[in-house]
C-alpha cells in the first residue's frame, strides 16, 4: 500500500495500555473496545504509520528526528493482538531517503523509500521480520523514472504501479533476483490504472485500467497476471451505446469466471447515473445490467425525511410519465465481495470543493484577468451496499450517511465487514465511531455514536476533532481505530494535566448480539 508522507520531526516515545476503570457508555448495542495502546508525542514528534499484519499483530512506525552520522533514527513497534508490545527496534533511515510506502506480507514487514533526489528510479526497501524485528534492506531499480502510484508486495514479488512518460506503467522485481519485468498490455497511451487487486492465495493480481476506446467512449479492463508477470485473463468490458464507464472493481478470477462492477455516466464525465455489474466467463462478457439510482431503493436515505420524499415524489412523477431520472454523483467504489451467491458492492458518494482565484495573464500587448478553480477536498455524503444476485438482479441496496467529513485526499473513509448473518457499517469521526449494522433490507441498528474508548473515566478529550484518525480492517471480526488526540486528566482536588498521544484502540462486536 502506498503512503506519501512528509519526513519531519520525531521524538522519545513513553507507552501505557488500556486500564479502564469504568465503562463509557455507548450508544451502539455492537461496539466492544477492550485493548488501547497510548504513545505519548513530544515535542519533535511527526508522523505515526500503522501497519496492518491481520493476524500476527501491528506494526506502528514512528518517524523520528534524532540523528547520528548515518541518518534519522525510526522507532519501530511490534504489537500483538492485545496490543502488547512484543518487541522494539531501531531502523536507522538514511538522509537522502523519503518514505513512499508500506506493505505486509507472509509474517513480514516492508517499507519503502525513494533512495535518492536526483535518482528517481531508485528504491530501498526495509523487510522487517514480525517474529524478531530483524531488518533487511534492498536496493532495486525501475530503471526508469516512474510516478508511483501503487507499491504491493505479493509471494515474494514487488509490484510497482504509476506513470511514466505520461502513460500507465507496471512492473514487477523478485526481491531475490531483483531484476524488473514491465507488465505487458498496460503500457499504452489510452488508458490510466484505477487500481491494483491482490489474490494472495493464488498468488495472482488483477489490474482495473480505465480505457478510451476506439468511439471514444471510456469502458474498464481487468488485466490478472501472476507473479511472472504470465497474463492470465483479459476481460474488456463492452459497455453498449450511450454509455461510459468511469470506474470498476473486480470480483477475483475463479474458475473462469469474474464479474466486474462500478458506476456508469451518460457522457464523458466524472459524475455518475447509476452502477452497473457485468459478468464474465473464460474471457467472455456474458452480461452488463445498469441501474440507474433512482432505481435503487435506499440511495437517498442520507438526506433528511422532507428532501428525500420530494425526491421520491420527483422520480414517481417522472416514471409515471415515462421520462427517465438523471442523478448525477460522483461515487469511489470500494470492491465487490462474494459471498454466497450474492455479490455486493461497496462506495461512496462524494464531491469535490473547490477554490477560486484570479490572476493577470498576458494576451497580445496586454493583460486581462483569469479566474482558476483548485480543487481543494472532498467532502462526502454517504456509502451505499449493493446486493446482485448471480444474474446481475439487485437483491437490495442500504445506504449510510457521513456526516461533514471533509478530506483533502480522496479515500476510502467507511470500513465495512460482512459477516454471514450482517454488514456493519463503520467510520471514524472526531473521536467518535459512527455505526450502522443491516442484514439485507433490514436494519439491525440505525446509525449509532460510540466514543473512542480513553484509559480512565477521568481522561477527557482537550480537543473534538484531530488532524489525524482512522478506522482498518484488521482480522476476524476484529477493527483498529488509531489517531493523535489531546487527552486532559482530571482528578478531584488535584488540577488537571494534558497529554497528547498517538493511539491504537483495538475494535470488535460483541458476537452475541444479533447473531444467527
Amino acid at each position: 500500500m502506498l503512503r506519501t508522507l512528509l519526513l519531519t520531526a520525531v521524538v522519545f516515545i513513553s507507552v501505557s495500555v488500556l486500564a479502564q476503570k469504568r465503562k463509557i457508555p455507548d450508544t451502539s448495542a455492537y461496539i466492544q473496545q477492550p485493548d488501547r495502546i497510548e504513545i505519548q508525542i513530544d515535542d519533535y514528534d511527526n508522523e505515526f504509520t500503522v501497519i496492518n499484519g491481520e493476524e500476527d499483530g501491528l506494526l506502528v512506525v514512528k518517524e523520528t528526528s534524532v540523528r547520528n552520522q548515518n541518518g534519522y533514527g525510526w522507532v519501530l513497534y511490534k504489537l500483538d493482538t492485545a496490543l502488547q508490545i512484543e518487541w522494539t527496534k531501531l531502523a536507522v533511515v538514511p538522509y537522502a531517503y523519503t518514505y513512499r510506502g508500506w506493505d505486509y506480507s507472509e509474517g513480514d514487514f516492508f517499507l519503502l523509500f525513494a533512495s535518492g533526489q536526483y535518482k528517481p528510479e531508485e528504491f530501498s526497501i526495509f523487510r522487517i521480520d514480525g517474529e524478531d524485528g530483524a531488518i533487511e534492506e534492498t536496493e532495486v531499480s525501475t530503471v526508469f523514472p516512474i510516478g508511483l502510484t501503487h507499491f504491493e508486495i505479493i509471494d515474494n514479488t514487488v509490484i510497482f504501479a504509476g506513470v511514466a512518460n505520461m502513460r500507465p506503467a507496471v512492473l514487477t522485481i523478485d526481491l531475490d533476483e531483483k531484476k524488473p519485468r514491465v507488465l505487458p498490455g498496460v503500457y499504452n497511451g489510452n488508458s490510466e490504472i484505477i487500481d491494483l487487486y491482490l489474490n494472495d492465495e493464488d498468488a495472482v493480481f488483477s489490474v482495473a485500467l480505465l480505457e478510451r476506446m476506439n468511439n471514444k467512449r471510456l469502458s474498464v479492463n481487468i488485466k490478472t497476471y501472476t507473479t511472472d508477470n504470465l497474463m492470465v485473463q483479459n476481460n474488456t468490458i463492452i459497455p453498449g451505446e450511450k454509455r461510459n464507464l468511469i470506474d470498476g472493481a473486480p470480483t477475483d478470477f475463479s474458475s473462469g469466471f469474474q464479474y466486474v462492477a462500478g458506476a456508469y455516466s451518460a457522457k464523458s464525465t466524472q459524475y455518475s447515473r447509476g452502477l452497473y455489474l457485468a459478468k464474465f466467463m473464460n474471457g467472455r462478457q456474458q452480461f452488463i445490467k445498469y441501474y440507474n439510482y433512482a432505481d435503487l431503493r435506499n440511495f437517498f436515505d442520507y438526506m433528511g425525511n422532507n428532501r428525500k420524499e420530494r425526491v421520491k415524489e420527483r422520480i414517481s412523477r417522472r416514471k409515471s410519465k415515462g421520462k427517465k431520472n438523471k442523478f448525477n454523483y460522483r461515487v469511489l467504489v470500494h470492491e465487490i465481495i462474494k459471498q454466497g451467491d450474492e455479490h455486493i458492492m461497496i462506495g461512496e458518494a462524494y464531491y469535490p470543493r473547490y477554490s477560486s482565484y484570479q490572476t493577470m495573464v498576458p494576451y497580445g500587448t496586454g493583460l486581462y484577468d483569469r479566474n482558476y478553480n483548485n480543487v481543494i477536498g472532498y467532502k462526502y455524503t454517504h456509502a451505499i451496499v449493493v446486493s446482485f444476485d448471480k444474474n446481475g438482479n439487485i437483491l437490495w441496496d442500504q445506504s449510510f450517511p457521513i456526516d461533514d467529513v471533509f478530506l483533502y485526499d480522496l479515500e476510502e473513509l467507511v470500513t465495512v465487514n460482512i459477516l454471514k448473518d450482517r454488514i456493519e457499517l463503520l467510520y471514524l469521526e472526531e473521536n467518535t465511531i459512527r455505526s450502522k449494522v443491516i442484514k439485507g433490507n433490514e436494519v439491525l441498528e440505525g446509525k449509532s455514536y460510540t466514543p473512542v474508548r480513553l484509559n480512565s473515566s477521568e481522561d477527557e478529550f482537550a480537543k473534538k476533532d484531530p488532524e489525524v484518525e482512522g478506522l482498518e480492517k484488521w482480522y476476524d471480526r476484529t477493527l483498529y481505530a488509531y489517531g493523535e488526540q489531546e487527552i486532559e486528566h482530571r482528578r478531584e482536588n488535584r488540577g488537571r494535566s494534558r497529554r497528547e498521544v498517538f493511539y491504537v484502540n483495538k475494535v470488535r462486536y460483541n458476537p452475541n448480539e444479533h447473531s444467527n
